[in-house]
């Protein structure tokens, strides 16, 4: 069945207080959504993950969650619910205050000390509601979409490691 507009909800957040670094998308892709997160084969998340810290990542979501949180990586999405037309940021409609994730009550008692924010519309999204009251470094990286043809692995790497 082809997926067409009307209110999805996204993911429950990938989360220990002991992460360090909190990688944020938007909201997730039809092959995510009620999956786990970045569940397009094409999309490069998982392999980036890879190549930066040069291990084979789990398969099932259960060993990816793990994978996250044994190096202190949390992922959430900024969206929590949302009109959507199959996957392109472009297509989220109606966003309000009422439906974005609460990531300053995420955050709170832990220990993250800086954001990524996978791809444009996650970093916009951050920036309208949160800079200013997390105070905390983000960053905009290059999306690890399959439609993205500038991502650039370096700067992922820079930023998860550093």
């Amino acid at each position: 069945m082809k997926d067409v507009f009307g209110l999805k909800k996204g993911l429950a957040p990938v989360y220990s207080p002991a992460c360090t670094r909190l990688i944020l998308g938007s909201f997730p892709s039809v092959l995510s959504r009620g999956n786990f997160y970045y569940g397009n084969p094409r999309n490069r998340f998982w392999s980036m993950l890879s190549e930066v810290y040069r291990e084979d990542i789990p398969k099932d979501k259960e060993g990816r969650g793990k994978f996250l949180l044994d190096r202190g990586i949390a992922v959430w999405d900024m969206v929590a619910e949302c009109e959507i037309a199959g996957s392109a940021d472009s297509s989220l409609k109606n966003l309000t205050d009422k439906n974005i994730n609460d990531i300053p009550g995420l955050l709170e008692g832990g220990r993250v000390e800086k954001i990524l924010c996978n791809g444009g519309k996650s970093y916009a999204l951050y920036k309208k509601y949160f800079a200013k009251a997390l105070n905390l470094p983000y960053l905009l990286m290059p999306s690890t979409s399959p439609a993205n043809f500038k991502f650039n692995l370096d700067v992922w790497k820079n930023a998860l490691l550093l």
